[in-house]
């Protein structure tokens, strides 16, 4: 931060906590539905599907450190606004065409938009949480992204009732909406950055924060089996596809109402290596719970174990990224650690769906496939522990 009254990094604070939850809102009123749509209305096979969402997510994941560092240039305030007019002008692509070039058009908008709004948004987050608690203040962003996972689908299926084009124009528009209120209620004196100095590659050539981005891929290759884990369980113990978007909404919901008191005690009482270390037991436990358990019960318990280690982990993840960050690059620094989770959700998607192959046969190491995952948070939680990371003890190499 560069001035500004405590009253304006207040207002600016509220202001980013409103762009996130009318975000969260636009982006799973749509995306959760962009499949069904591409199958049903439109025609296109499984594999085309698949396609076009690895080009959305390769469009945002795999340019996130380049657009960190231009975030970093230009100012967070501007980033933020540039990169949510983007998403939502590939959003109403989306639901205005039904050929694969203009839909491949309309992914990489949105991939992009998303690459150049998440870093900066992170970074400003960093910026207006200067004699805060940092934590808090993440804890308090993933709250009202997690309020949007419940909404958006709700009103995305109300308004797909209709037309599908009223889901993708609906998503455009908060996403709009969400431009208007980072132009005129983000001050420009809160949230600009010296970009004389930011340098490419900044984050990349902090040793401490290279050996900090390698353990955040290993727990996002836990995290990401959330989406993986619920649908393949839910099959054997839930009827139908209703059951399953009642789990994740219940592990939303739980969120949303303990992440506040969860994360101020344990930062009060841990410090953040401790609280990460915790997070990666509760994430491998919680797989480990949902595989072993065969029963809704063992499903619901094991949601919520994971959930926990969600709550501890993500907030506090951004937290250290923050305090590691060199001032005059910290979007670069988010931008390279969404690198870091990309690289750690692929390889836990791949790993995630060989292992759960196996789980479903007869074999006698069937089981053993859920002791896997928690014998990975603990070797994950055994890193934090005891090699967590220590802001300012490496600086960027020259």
């Amino acid at each position: 931060m560069t001035g500004g009254e405590p009253r304006s990094s207040r207002t600016a604070l509220w202001v980013l906590y409103g762009d996130t939850l009318t975000m969260a809102v636009g982006f799973y009123m749509l995306v959760p539905l962009l499949a069904y749509h591409y199958l049903q209305n439109i025609g296109l096979t499984v594999a085309v599907v698949g396609v076009l969402t690895a080009v959305r997510s390769a469009a945002q994941n795999g340019v996130m450190p380049i657009s960190g560092w231009v975030a970093d240039r230009i100012g967070y305030r501007r980033a933020i606004a540039g990169g949510v007019l983007i998403r939502a002008s590939g959003f109403a692509v989306l639901g205005a065409v039904s050929s694969l070039p203009l839909l491949v058009l309309g992914s990489v908008l949105a991939g992009l938009g998303g690459a150049l709004f998440h870093p900066a948004s992170y970074a400003a987050y960093s910026a207006l949480a200067v004699g805060r608690d940092s934590v808090r203040v993440y804890s308090t962003r993933e709250l009202f992204s997690n309020v949007g996972f419940v909404l958006g689908p709700m009103i995305g299926g109300l308004l797909a009732g209709l037309d599908f084009q009223w889901v993708a124009f609906g998503s455009a528009g908060l996403f709009l909406v969400a431009f208007f209120l980072t132009v005129i209620g983000l001050p420009r004196v809160l949230l600009a950055t010296d970009t004389k100095r930011a340098r490419f590659g900044e984050a990349l050539r902090d040793r401490s924060f290279r050996r900090y981005l390698v353990v955040v891929a290993a727990l996002w290759m836990l995290v990401t089996q959330l989406y993986l884990v619920v649908p393949v369980r839910a099959a054997d113990v839930l009827p139908g596809a209703i059951g399953v978007g009642v789990v994740y909404t219940a592990a939303a919901v739980f969120m949303v109402v303990t992440m506040l008191p969860l994360t101020g005690f344990m930062s009060r009482h841990l410090p953040a290596p401790r609280i990460l270390a915790l997070g990666s037991v509760s994430l491998g436990t919680g797989v480990a719970v949902m595989g072993l358990w065969d029963s809704v019960a063992g499903l619901v318990a094991g949601v919520l174990t994971f959930t926990l280690g969600q709550m501890l982990s993500q907030p506090v993840m951004n937290a250290v990224v923050s305090e590691l960050a060199d001032g005059r690059a910290v979007a670069s620094y988010f931008g390279a650690m969404g690198l870091a989770q990309a690289v750690g959700g692929i390889t836990g998607n791949l790993a995630g769906g060989a292992l759960y192959t196996l789980a479903g046969t007869d074999s006698p190491w069937a089981n053993v496939t859920w002791f896997v995952f928690l014998a990975a948070g603990l070797v994950i939680a055994a890193v934090f522990w005891f090699r967590g990371p220590r802001p300012g003890s490496s600086p960027p190499e020259p």
